[in-house]
């Protein structure tokens, strides 16, 4: 095996911390469920209900949607339409995977800045949420941010990958082709 390099060091502390993130999604999904269910043994109990128990659930989906998303691009878990890069030959099926690994990181930067631009303004303005839950609207924002941020860093880690790896297409573990 050859010696790691520091930028191989990094990815790999990269996909601690990304597993580390996919966790907390797992813990905020496991806590999902624990108040759905509790909501509906409260109403069938007939004791009432959770009236929190809703917003609980959808701010801990958001969040674990995002928080996983990294994770799962790294694991190449994400759906992905290779049906043309299985077709066409090796070398080029290997480029179109470098371009869209550029695109896929431009795409992510552009809306880790818009949407870091959206939590700013939105904290300006001192915009809150109001429904059962009274919170400033920026702390929903700035999530997306953050993992835009985390999955431009992650698409140019797999472009990274791709380009010192072998030259051919990806074996992802969710394809269609």
């Amino acid at each position: 095996m050859p010696p790691r390099t520091r930028l191989d060091r990094i990815d790999a502390a990269w996909g601690a911390v990304l597993a580390a993130l996919a966790l907390l999604a797992c813990v905020l999904v496991a806590v999902m469920v624990i108040v759905i269910c509790a909501d509906v043994v409260v109403r069938n109990a007939r004791l009432g209900n959770l009236p929190w128990a809703n917003e609980v659930a959808e701010y801990t989906l958001y969040l674990s949607t995002f928080l996983a998303a990294p994770w799962l691009l790294r694991q190449g878990a994400h759906v992905r339409m290779d049906m043309v890069l299985k077709l066409l030959p090796t070398t080029a099926g290997w480029t179109l995977e470098l371009v869209a690994d550029v695109i896929a990181a431009l795409t992510c930067a552009t809306l880790t800045v818009a949407s870091a631009n959206a939590a700013a303004a939105s904290a300006r303005q001192g915009s809150l949420v109001f429904k059962i839950f009274v919170f400033p609207e920026w702390w929903l924002i700035a999530p997306a941010s953050l993992m835009f941020g985390a999955l431009t860093i992650e698409c140019l880690l797999r472009l990274r990958r791709q380009w010192h790896g072998p030259r051919g297409v990806r074996e992802e573990a969710t394809s269609v082709a």
